[in-house]
């Protein structure tokens, strides 16, 4: 098994930060790169973090790279792109574990090109929003070798809580989708749901103490709702974000002819609360958008 002293860091943002911070809180040295520099000054101890200009000096220092990064283009650029981590030397044994959530194709792809050029390759995407980053339990779903995933187990088990190998390259991918497609459908039905209860006069926080424990549960009852009766949409995974994972989802049925009539449907109203300037709400604001068309706010009483 592969031992790790300095990682390289690609990506501090809303996810990302926790982690790394996780990972310096775990002993390790960072190399990190973030697009805005500010980003650089939430990490919980700089001391242990070498800040680089572009992502191509990261392999300078380290053979060990985890991006997590917005969508499929963010990681090819990183990767293959101007400045990128493959236009410097590439260290033998090199490796990289992109975190993000993109593309189950894209990501393929881009196992076959790191292969052919000598490069381990692990696509981890994660769930558990922001505090799963911040506290160190996130659900780690992995594609790649049976070697790679035994080889990354001491980074995964900073960052994660329950980590499991889904299958080949791509593999962690398709169980991320599946899962934010799942989780989208759950918020919209949590969401109509909860405002015909309102509106028929009932307490939603007696709903939601009621549903909790009923064949209704699920997470987005049990980790948004409490957050919506207070009003709260400050963004732990923000509509835009979950957004894109429905299109991903969207772009798989596609090129599988096959239709997947609810998700097109829950895609189009994320579609809308884009429109209505609501994006960067977190994805529990998808609530606002019923709530505006039919004037009933989900809320304490």
């Amino acid at each position: 098994m592969r031992t790790y002293q300095k990682i390289g860091f690609v990506g501090l943002g809303v996810m990302g930060i926790g982690m790394a911070n996780n990972l310096l809180k775990a002993g390790y040295e960072l190399v990190v790169y973030d697009i805005n520099p500010a980003r650089v000054e939430l990490l919980s101890d700089p001391s242990k973090a070498t800040v680089v200009a572009k992502n191509s000096e990261i392999f300078e220092q380290t053979d060990t790279v985890i991006l997590m990064l917005p969508n499929s283009p963010h990681v090819e650029s990183a990767v293959f792109g101007e400045g990128g981590l493959l236009e410097s030397k590439i260290p033998e044994n090199a490796f990289i574990i992109d975190m993000s959530s993109i593309s189950p194709v894209v990501t393929e792809k881009i196992a076959e090109k790191l292969s052919a050029k000598g490069v381990k390759f692990l696509d981890a995407p994660v769930s558990g929003g922001q505090s799963g980053a911040a506290e160190g339990t996130l659900t780690i779903m992995v594609g790649g070798s049976d070697e790679l995933f035994e080889d990354a187990a001491p980074i995964f088990q900073v960052l994660g809580k329950k980590i499991i190998h889904c299958g080949k390259n791509g593999a962690g991918q398709v169980v991320k989708v599946v899962n934010q497609l799942m989780s989208a459908v759950n918020l919209i039905s949590m969401s109509e749901g909860f405002i015909l209860g309102t509106k028929a006069g009932v307490d939603p926080k007696i709903m939601m103490d009621v549903i909790s424990g009923g064949s209704g549960r699920c997470w987005a009852v049990e980790n948004r709702m409490p957050e919506i009766l207070k009003g709260n949409f400050q963004p732990g995974f923000t509509i835009d974000l979950h957004k894109k994972d429905l299109g991903l989802a969207m772009e798989m049925a596609t090129s599988m002819n096959l239709p997947l009539t609810v998700t097109a449907m829950v895609n189009d109203i994320f579609k809308t609360a884009q429109i209505e300037g609501k994006g960067k709400l977190d994805n529990g604001g998808i609530i606002t958008v019923y709530e505006d068309l039919l004037g009933v706010k989900v809320r304490n009483p």
